[in-house]
């Protein structure tokens, strides 16, 4: 897919932390189960943000490595690890083209994961140089879920993409660029790497979301960031609250949420 520009999450860290959902407990449970974690081996979160899936699965693993191109994002995982009283992470500065790179310091892997990520990536490149990262058995799981905006056919999620059409032009944005969508879907690009033995978990739940939290979440996005929106940040976020009152004056939204999830392994 086309190289998206550098600056996608530039200060969104603090946002990230606070204002994205986390992910259920099934999900995970689903993914300890099936990649048979058990306390021992290595995980590696590619993309690994402030630490959403790195922190969690953490428990079930000896350590844990959280790669981010972000410093501010590694800052904000280190600082929830801590909080956590999680001790057996580390994070390094880098993106998917640094995995080759940094081998000698992420050593041999159980588990590699991405989550809200591997759409940023070089997908096929990246999963090849995992090839020679993973361990015997080792376990790949890339995830997705609905992306709350751009995901969703909503009348309030309608009324958020008219509102960023008028402040920041009709192209989904990706921080000074343009978002554009991985050619293949995840489970053709995994059926034709190194990991060609795919399972498919699926999870649909509902959520509610206050106004003030959902401004905060379009903060963290790539589309509608502080750096993406300027000055007229202030403009737009009293746009789309009145926008949305008039829809729903308890302020309160609701949302259907369909987790996707593709845990993939060599033959």
């Amino acid at each position: 897919m086309p190289r998206h520009p550098t600056d996608i999450f530039a200060h969104t860290a603090w946002y990230y932390a606070r204002y994205r959902p986390a992910y259920p407990r099934a999900f995970f449970e689903h993914v300890v189960a099936r990649c048979r974690l058990d306390g021992a081996g290595r995980l590696l979160d590619l993309g690994c943000g402030p630490g959403t899936l790195t922190l969690p699965l953490a428990r079930h693993v000896a350590d844990a490595i959280g790669l981010d191109p972000e410093p501010e994002m590694l800052a904000e995982a280190a600082r929830a690890a801590a909080a956590a009283g999680i001790d057996n992470a580390r994070w390094l500065l880098g993106s998917d083209r640094d995995l080759l790179r940094l081998a000698p310091q992420i050593g041999p892997v159980r588990l590699a994961t991405m989550g809200r990520s591997f759409h940023w990536m070089a997908q096929d490149a990246t999963l090849a140089d995992l090839d020679q990262l993973l361990e015997p058995g080792g376990c790949v799981v890339v995830m997705s879920d609905s992306e709350r905006i751009f995901g969703v056919e909503g009348e309030w999620q309608a009324a958020v993409r008219a509102a960023l059409a008028r402040w920041v032009g009709a192209e989904r944005r990706a921080g000074s660029g343009v978002y554009r969508n991985p050619h293949d879907p995840f489970e053709v690009i995994l059926a034709r790497s190194p990991f060609a033995r795919v399972e498919t978990y699926t999870l649909r739940y509902s959520r509610s979301v206050t106004l003030d939290d959902l401004l905060g979440y379009l903060a963290s996005t790539s589309y509608a960031s502080p750096a993406v929106l300027g000055a007229q940040r202030a403009a737009f976020e009293d746009d789309l609250r009145a926008t949305l009152l008039a829809l729903e004056p308890s302020g309160v939204l609701h949302e259907e949420i369909t987790l996707d999830a593709w845990l993939a392994w060599r033959w």
